[in-house]
Formats: structure tokens, C-alpha cells, sequence
């Protein structure tokens, strides 16, 4: 087991490692499909899903063809998927976690990639953003993994002190950290998680656990 005591500082990504990024991908399906019922009277859920289970290049323009629905309201979908509430919920052993960090006043950090309102959504959603000393999102910052300005920010804050990533993708996530001489360590939720794992993720990080709840403090 990894024991976040020997670490300074520990950062955490946020999809499939604190939560399932599956679930958010059908709370956005169950949103736009109660919304085209509402303006259209159209039930198209179970068409969401096997857009998803097919594999379709473009689930929002399949969806709209299989249902004749204006071609035009494809970016409209787009931007109510992006900008939706999100229902999602953390992976077991995430809140003992960032409260036993808190309470041993460990700075928390946050890198993600992808757009600083649906992250920040998806964040609030959840009810962690207390728990961070700041949040790293790529479009804010304008640097997307595997970029290093993040996580070269947070080493400055924080020089000469032992940290620790911990994330999912092996594709981009643990190459800065790796460089940097942090701890890395992955989270597999092969049950659920979106990204394809890389014939060698286990030589990407330190260690990998199946679930987050694996960990330890």
C-alpha cells in the first residue's frame, strides 16, 4: 500500500481518478434527451447509448438522424452537454481521503485537462473544491497534459519538497511528473474507465491500484 504520509504535497487528476467519466458522459445523454423530449417530444436516450455502445464517430449527428430532428441543433447539443449540471458522484474513499489530507494540512492540488467550465461543473458537482489549494484546468491555464507549466507551478510553490501524481491515463499523465522525480501512481477502474490503457501503463507509474479506494494515508 502507498502511504501519502511519506509525501509533501500530493496532486490528484480529476476524470477516472475521482470519479467515473462514464457517469458524466450519460448524466450529459439523460440531460439532452429530457430536453429534446421537452422541445420535441422525442424520446431519444436509448439512442444515445447505442451511438456510445457502436462507437459512432459523431453520437450528436447520429442521434439527430435517427430521430429527424434539424440538423442545427447539433452545436446547441454540444454546448448543453458541456455546460450541463452534471450527476456524478466520487469513487469510494475519495472523501476520507482528501478530509485525512486536510486534516494533516497536506497541500491538495488539482490538475485536469479539459475546459475551465466544465471542469469547474463537474468539480462542484462533486463538492470537493474546498479540499484543493488551487485547481490547475487546461483551459485556464492554457497548457494541456502532457504539458509540464502545472505541474512545473506547483514544484515552484513547493521546491525541494517529495510529491506525488496520482491519475489514469498513462498516455499523458505521469510523463511530467516521471521527469520531475514526483511519485506516480494510477488508477485502473478497468470496469469503467474511458481511456484505453497502453499495452506498458504499468511501467508509466510507480505503482497502479484496481480502484482509488486501494489507497491509503
Amino acid at each position: 500500500m502507498v502511504e501519502f504520509s511519506t509525501f509533501d504535497v500530493v496532486v490528484f487528476d480529476l476524470d477516472d481518478t475521482l470519479y467515473s467519466e462514464i457517469d458524466y458522459v450519460l448524466s450529459g445523454y439523460r440531460y439532452l434527451s429530457q430536453l429534446i423530449e421537452k422541445l420535441y417530444s422525442k424520446s431519444t436516450y436509448q439512442s444515445f447509448l447505442d451511438a456510445l455502445e457502436r462507437n459512432k464517430s459523431d453520437i450528436f449527428e447520429y442521434v439527430i438522424a435517427q430521430h429527424k430532428l434539424p440538423k442545427s441543433l447539433k452545436e446547441h447539443l454540444v454546448l448543453a452537454y458541456r455546460y450541463h449540471t452534471p450527476n456524478i458522484q466520487l469513487h469510494e474513499g475519495v472523501i476520507y481521503t482528501l478530509e485525512h489530507l486536510k486534516s494533516k494540512n497536506v497541500p491538495v492540488y488539482l490538475i485536469t485537462d479539459g475546459r475551465g467550465l466544465t471542469q469547474r461543473l463537474k468539480i462542484v458537482s462533486l463538492g470537493i473544491e474546498k479540499f484543493f489549494d488551487y485547481i490547475f484546468i487546461s483551459e485556464e491555464v492554457g497548457a494541456a497534459k502532457p504539458e509540464p507549466d502545472s505541474f512545473l507551478a506547483i514544484q515552484k510553490i513547493h521546491p525541494n519538497k517529495s510529491i506525488v501524481y496520482v491519475a489514469d491515463n498513462p498516455k499523458k499523465d505521469f510523463i511530467v511528473p516521471k521527469q520531475l522525480g514526483w511519485g506516480a501512481i494510477g488508477i485502473l477502474n478497468k470496469s469503467s474507465r474511458v481511456h484505453p490503457l497502453t499495452k506498458n501503463y504499468r511501467q508509466t507509474a510507480n505503482v497502479w491500484f484496481d480502484e482509488f479506494k486501494e489507497l491509503t494515508c
